[in-house]
C-alpha cells in the first residue's frame, strides 16, 4: 500500500470514528486504527488535512498585475465557497487566480468567478463607452469606479451559498502550508478619480443588480448564490 492509499484510509477511519452514527467501541477501533496507519506510513495529522484540499487555476482576464475590481471580485466568489484565493503574477505569463479549497468548491468558485467576470466587464465596456469627453485616466477610473460598485450590488443581493466549518479550513491551511509555504501579501490599490463623481458608481451598482450566475445541481438548473467577501505568487 503507497501513502495516497493509506491517506485515504485514515480519512475513511477519522470520519467513521467522529461519525454520528458510531457506536463508542466502533468509534475507538476506527480511532486506533487511523493512528496506527499513521504511525506505520509516518504520517501526520497536517498530512491527512492536506490532503482533502485542492485548487483550480483560471486566467485572471488580465496581463500583469489584475486591476483590483478582478481581485476584489474573486474574493468574494472565494468567500461564498471557503475558498482561499492566490494571485500568480509574472513578466512571461498571464496573471492568474487560484482557488484553494475542499470538495467542488474550488470548481464552483472558479465557475462563479468567469460568469461573474464576464458580465461586469460587458456592463463597464458599455459604460465606458458613454463616457465622451474625458481624459484616459479619468474614463479608466470611473470604469473601475462602475466595476467595485457593480459588485456591490452583487455581494449584497445573494445570500452565502455554503458555509465553512473548522474542519475545512483545517484543510486549507494545512495545504497551505505544506504546498505554499513563502507566498507574500498582496495590496489592492484602486485608481482614484480626480473629482468626485457617484454617476459611476450609481451606474455600477444598477447595473450589478441584474447579474445572473446558475448552475446545473442534481440535474437541475438553480441559482448559485455569492456570500459576503471577505504574488510571484500573493495571498489574501
Amino acid at each position: 500500500m503507497d501513502q495516497g492509499r493509506a491517506l485515504e484510509k485514515i480519512k475513511k477511519c477519522l470520519e467513521m470514528a467522529k461519525g454520528k452514527n458510531s457506536n463508542p467501541n466502533e468509534a475507538e477501533i476506527a480511532l486506533c486504527q487511523a493512528h496506527k496507519m499513521m504511525e506505520a506510513f509516518n504520517v501526520e495529522m497536517g498530512d491527512v488535512l492536506a490532503s482533502m484540499a485542492g485548487e483550480v487555476s483560471i486566467l485572471a482576464g488580465s496581463d500583469g498585475d489584475p486591476p483590483a475590481w478582478r481581485v476584489r471580485l474573486a474574493q468574494v466568489c472565494g468567500h461564498a465557497f471557503g475558498t482561499h484565493l492566490i494571485i500568480s503574477t509574472s513578466w512571461l505569463h498571464s496573471a492568474k487566480f487560484t482557488f484553494v479549497g475542499c470538495a467542488a468548491a474550488p470548481e464552483l468558485t472558479g465557475y462563479a468567478y468567469q460568469v461573474l467576470e464576464r458580465q461586469c466587464q460587458k456592463a463597464r465596456k458599455a459604460y465606458l463607452a458613454t463616457q465622451k469627453r474625458c481624459k484616459r485616466s479619468t474614463k479608466i477610473a470611473r470604469g473601475d469606479a462602475f466595476a467595485h460598485a457593480w459588485i456591490d450590488a452583487v455581494y449584497m443581493k445573494v445570500e452565502d451559498f455554503a458555509g465553512v466549518d473548522d474542519n475545512i479550513a483545517d484543510a486549507i491551511k494545512a495545504y497551505m502550508d505544506k504546498k505554499y509555504p513563502d507566498l507574500g501579501k498582496a495590496e489592492i490599490k484602486r485608481r482614484k478619480l480626480k473629482a468626485r463623481d457617484e454617476s459611476a458608481s450609481d451606474a455600477g451598482y444598477r447595473a450589478g443588480r441584474s447579474a445572473q450566475l446558475h448552475t446545473a445541481i442534481s440535474a437541475k438548473e438553480q441559482p448559485l448564490r455569492i456570500g459576503r467577501h471577505s504574488h510571484a505568487n500573493h495571498t489574501f
